[in-house]
């Protein structure tokens, strides 16, 4: 039936269900892990697969191995492909240092490529069919700008991606942090279906909690509810849906090993101390009791020692005064470059890993903020912990003796001091972090003294009182009002709602943020062909940055929620000093920018000579000399490598020099190929990310760009890239295309504009299938892919594709391209501004009879007309100076019409066409229909660009 604005749909036929058991979890647990599963997380798989639903709330005491959730997922997924979420999610409120889940995710993808055993093979073979043959994907998203943006370019392809509540919380908003306006869309759309959420520690993120439960409730048309989420803590914010807990008899009396970790002794020592600068000399003297009974023997030996407070500096200061005093010492705190933190938990896991075997004979301390809270797998033997409130001492105890093993060979319980200050514990007035619920956690630890210690093992502090967990904002209701403004992405309203207030509580104050980055080319050229990269950048906020550039006072600066009085002391000034800019992302360059108009979300490119890091972590008062991470960082990011030939980088040494004299017959890159030969055999026996980017260059082979010209012929240096395969143009970063404008048709690759339309259509079709949508829907996707790029039949877009020559152009007459011919100039003749998709809509309106075969006509004309990311809800349509005439015959069918649209009716028809659409749809349900087709262009344009 041909219809505008039919909404109806009949389900797709589902496949039959794999016969997959819990025996063949237990099977495919062991084998990725090595070891049995816990009975609970057996039962909570079986519950899973029986009833075919997640229970609304897991909660586990910590250590008992939540993170297995992700193990049940994606079995289920394999067993019941038509009713499992497509995408695992897994969120964290905290800025993660050890990225357990991220590492856990990994071991599976590892174990399923390789399915080296009949039942890795069954299940990756169940995942395969549901993509096409693409394996399980594993993504993190963090900080200012995501570290991986592969999860957003296959709909089909099943994923676990970790992430933040900023970066999960604002795609679903439809304003992700770092997502183009034109790919906003898109990510939305994946975020908002097809999802299975765990929201970890769901006690610090009660505000995006509510958020999330109300946006699951969003209508969706007939898109399949295949939308879960799952609340995971000890505290959880649903007290009244049914909650998975552990049951004593089936789950730990069968379980020496979760019996041992539920049930480990610990015991605390309450010390009050006058105030925060004393922190220091007390955690010292609490360590030199430690040291001194190790000398004498009196107890187990002691190796490894936590030490956690509530602010950065007062982090930073401890650990100096540690280290000063003799002690090896780490610090680790929440306000670290990725990079840096990678390096650091390498160091320190031989001293912090629960299932470590004991080799060294030093103490070790590691001094740490709230970052390890959530997501850090680490044990220690013993743990100094500044006050906090009691949810908050929960996690940290959690990271002492984490599976009881300390105190099972010492046969008494692992040790901890609790340090409470003077000036809060005693006072009336409110912590500028936690509030009153410091002040209520120590009045109810010390009541619970005896015989001067506490116990606080992970069954010992469940019972306090509701005054002593940290406080927690509530988000504000979320209304028809605030969605309708979000889900404008392209052009947005001129008022927006505030994102924050969803993600993190309308009583929450958090400071804004910004990113800073050391590098010591900070041209644009430079940062074009070594684009800044989340894995070398640290996020601060915006105070704090401020006060640091104009020289003022360390703004206090902690990992948690906080309130914006944490100002510095400095004078605003508008001048800019020469050794920062703000980056405006890669194309866009560079500017200098005055302290004062620093925005939030900025991401800042400092020289290394102004300091700012002390142990790999954020100290303003450092001058030391940063080190530049942007080569490291790009191969982090999984693309390409690079290496600058810069000699200000301590990996670089006497490299050819663009001054230096030329050797007879000797080309440059033979010089530079010999060069890094001969640095490869210096490091023949490294293992790190300058011999692995050697080899790739060496390998893939480089291509040769010059760059520090700004400083003058004595400043230049060359910059090595390696090359993509199977593309000539290297030099240009197309990690993830959003198809913003028509360079994406400029490929050298000679396809045709009916192979093109044929291509993405069969593929757009095929992606909708495999997420089981209705037979009418699936249709309708494959017939927009099939008319989407109509409008490039423009003559102008057509002599661009044939390099400017008008003679070929007049020879391909009647054949039009979609991508350029091969080694085709680079020329402009389209009307900039003019869009291509708008014309193809014309086209189409032209003559309906297209549009016969159509279920939904308005859906397929929306489909075409947002292809690029526009038109929501507004198209951009502007006056064609010089007009057209477009024409085409597709199936028989002849289309004809004028290149100027600005007298026409579009615009509204359009806005209208949305908004009846979002109705009909539901706002993720359209974004989702939206980017299949734009994914399935995506996906059809790489792989003519590889095409021979």
């Amino acid at each position: 039936m041909t219809g505008s604005g039919n909404c109806l749909g009949s389900a797709a036929i589902a496949p039959l269900d794999n016969a997959l058991s819990c025996a063949d979890f237990v099977s495919f647990f062991k084998e990725v892990h090595g070891c049995e599963p816990f009975p609970w997380q057996v039962r909570l798989t079986e519950q899973v697969l029986e009833k075919g639903v997640w229970p609304k709330v897991i909660d586990l005491p910590t250590g008992s191995g939540k993170t297995a959730v992700i193990d049940t997922a994606v079995f289920a997924l394999a067993a019941n492909p038509a009713t499992s979420p497509r995408r695992i999610v897994f969120v964290i409120d905290r800025r993660i240092v050890v990225d357990q889940v991220f590492e856990r995710a990994q071991r599976i993808k590892c174990r399923l490529d390789e399915a080296n055993t009949p039942i890795l093979k069954q299940i990756q073979s169940s995942l395969h069919e549901l993509s096409g043959g693409k394996s399980l994907g594993v993504a993190a998203l963090r900080g200012g700008v995501p570290i991986e943006g592969a999860w957003a370019q296959r709909p089909d392809q099943p994923w676990i991606v970790v992430s933040t509540v900023d970066q999960f919380g604002s795609r679903l908003l439809f304003r992700g942090y770092g997502v183009t306006p034109r790919m906003r869309p898109v990510h939305a759309g994946l975020a908002g279906n097809d999802c299975l959420v765990f929201l970890d520690e769901v006690q610090i993120s009660v505000p995006f909690a509510e958020t999330l439960a109300r946006v699951s409730e969003l209508p969706r048309g007939p898109l399949p509810r295949r939308y879960v989420t799952v609340e995971m803590s000890a505290t959880p914010k649903d007290t009244e849906s049914e909650r998975f807990v552990l049951n004593a008899r089936t789950d730990l009396e069968g379980c020496p090993e979760l019996r041992r970790r539920v049930w480990a002794a610990k015991q605390a020592e309450l010390r009050r101390i006058l105030n925060v600068d004393k922190v220091p000399a007390d955690v010292l003297k609490v360590v030199r009791q430690i040291d001194k009974s190790n000398r004498k023997g009196e107890t187990h030996q002691v190796r490894s020692i936590g030490v956690v407070v509530n602010r950065v500096r007062t982090a930073r200061e401890t650990h100096n005064f540690l280290a000063n005093a003799g002690h090896r010492t780490y610090l680790l705190t929440g306000r670290m470059r990725p990079l840096d933190r990678i390096d650091l938990l390498d160091q320190i896991e031989p001293v912090v890993a629960p299932d470590r075997e004991q080799t060294s004979e030093e103490l070790s301390l590691v001094v740490a903020t709230q970052a390890i809270e959530v997501g850090a797998d680490f044990s220690f033997d013993a743990l100094i912990t500044e006050c906090a409130p009691v949810d908050s001492l929960r996690q940290r105890f959690g990271r002492l003796d984490r599976r009881g093993t300390w105190s099972e060979s010492a046969g008494s319980p692992a040790q901890a001091w609790i340090l409470g200050l003077k000036s809060v514990v005693g006072s009336k007035k409110p912590d500028p972090i936690y509030g009153q619920a410091i002040r209520e956690t120590w009045g109810h630890l010390d009541s619970r003294v005896k015989d001067g210690k506490l116990d606080v093992g992970p069954l010992d502090l469940l019972d306090f009182p509701k005054q002593s967990s940290a406080p927690r904002a509530l988000a504000p209701l979320l209304l028809k009002s605030h969605m309708d403004a979000w889900v404008q992405t392209n052009p947005e309203t001129i008022v927006q709602p505030s994102l924050d207030w969803f993600l993190h509580g309308i009583d929450q104050n958090r400071p804004p943020e910004v990113s800073i980055l050391w590098r010591y080319d900070r041209s644009p050229g430079a940062l074009n062909l070594v684009p800044p990269r989340q894995a070398e950048m640290l996020q601060l906020p915006l105070s704090a940055v401020k006060s640091w550039l104009a020289g003022g006072s360390e703004v206090d600066v902690v990992d948690v929620g906080q309130e914006a009085g944490f100002e510095g002391s400095y004078t605003p000034t508008d001048k800019n000093v020469d050794d920062w800019v703000r980056w405006n992302g890669i194309g866009d360059g560079v500017e200098s920018v005055e302290i004062g108009k620093i925005r939030p979300g900025d991401v800042l490119v400092v020289h290394p000579g102004r300091g700012g890091l002390n142990a790999g972590n954020w100290d303003p008062t450092s001058s030391e000399l940063v080190e530049d991470l942007g080569d490291s960082a790009q191969l982090a990011y999984g693309r390409r490598a690079t290496m600058r030939l810069d000699t200000r980088l301590n990996y670089v040494k006497s490299p050819p020099n663009p001054e230096g004299e030329a050797i007879e017959d000797t080309s440059v890159s033979d010089l530079i190929a010999k060069w890094l030969e001969d640095l490869s055999a210096e490091l023949e026996r490294r293992q790190d990310w300058v011999s692995e980017t050697i080899a790739r260059l060496l390998q893939t082979g480089f291509d040769i760009e010059l760059a520090g010209e700004d400083e003058g012929a004595e400043g230049r240096y060359y910059i090595l890239v390696e090359r993509q395969q199977n593309t000539r143009k290297p030099l240009v970063d197309i990690t993830v295309m959003d198809g913003s404008d028509e360079t994406g048709s400029l490929t050298g690759t000679e396809t045709s504009l009916s192979q093109h339309l044929a291509g993405v259509g069969e593929r757009a079709g095929r992606i909708a299938e495999r997420l089981y949508l209705p037979s009418e829907i699936v249709a309708d996707i494959r017939l927009a892919g099939e008319l989407h790029d109509l409008g490039k039949v423009d003559p102008r877009i057509q002599l661009q594709l044939v390099g400017g020559d008008p003679v070929e152009m007049e020879m391909r007459r009647g054949k039009p391209l979609a991508k350029s011919l091969r080694d085709a100039r680079r020329v402009w003749k389209y009307p900039r501004g003019m869009r291509h998709e708008l014309a193809s809509v014309a086209m189409i309106e032209s003559n309906r009879e297209i549009l016969g075969p159509a279920h939904d006509t308005e859906l397929v004309l929306h489909l075409i007309a947002t292809h690029h990311g526009f038109a929501r809800p507004l198209p951009p349509i502007i006056e064609d100076a010089d007009p057209k005439i477009l024409s085409f015959e597709l199936n028989g069918i002849r289309m004809k019409t004028s290149s100027n649209l600005v007298k026409s009716s579009m615009a509204l028809e359009m806005a209208d066409r949305f908004w009846r659409l979002v109705e009909c749809y539901g706002y993720h349900g359209l974004a989702l229909l939206e980017a299949i087709i734009r994914l399935a262009d995506h996906q059809q344009s790489a792989k003519e660009s590889t095409q021979s």
